[in-house]
């Protein structure tokens, strides 16, 4: 019991220090930034009225549900980013361009993932790019964390709900 006070005491001053250096106006922005991607995603996804006709998993949550995720999604990877960029420490520079490059490139297989799988009705090719989106989220992280802590364990959240979303997508597959 007490390695468990001892570690979440340890983490409570790792996200404190950093989120006193942390540059709030670049995590606001970043949220923005990709809570704007993400809303132009599910625009040019068209209608999800086609989700509901799915033969889908019984673990698949109502569609009401998705758009809130979503949301809570894009301003939690957003804000990582924002607050990622900002850092003008020299020695993390290397880090920092590996880990916005994999997410830019993660962020435009996000994008494409509406348009194929409502839009499209090419679910297969939607599964894919959800792979895409768990292999580039796995190197985030890991280049997340030798800057910020807090925004590698913002990736993991999003990881979890990526590799949720792509088993949704596969059953989908399967039952279809």
């Amino acid at each position: 019991m007490a390695f468990f006070k001892r570690t979440k005491h340890k983490l409570s001053c790792v996200v404190r220090s950093e989120l006193c250096r942390m540059d709030f106006r670049c995590i606001i922005a970043g949220a923005v930034i990709i809570l704007l991607c993400g809303f132009l995603s599910a625009l040019a996804g068209g209608s999800t009225d086609s989700y509901r006709e799915l033969i889908k998993p019984k673990c698949a949550p109502p569609a009401f549900l998705f758009p809130i995720v979503w949301t809570v999604l894009y301003i939690l990877i957003g804000g990582a980013a924002g607050a990622v960029a900002c850092v003008c420490d020299r020695s993390l520079e290397s880090d920092k361009l590996k880990g916005l490059l994999f997410f830019v490139i993660m962020m435009v297989f996000n994008f494409i993932w509406s348009p194929l799988f409502f839009g499209a009705g090419a679910f297969f090719a939607a599964f894919v790019a959800i792979i895409m989106m768990i292999i580039l989220t796995f190197f985030i992280i890991c280049f997340f964390g030798r800057i910020y802590k807090s925004a590698a364990a913002v990736m993991v959240l999003y990881l979890i709900w990526l590799f949720y979303a792509a088993y949704l997508n596969l059953a989908i597959i399967i039952l279809s």
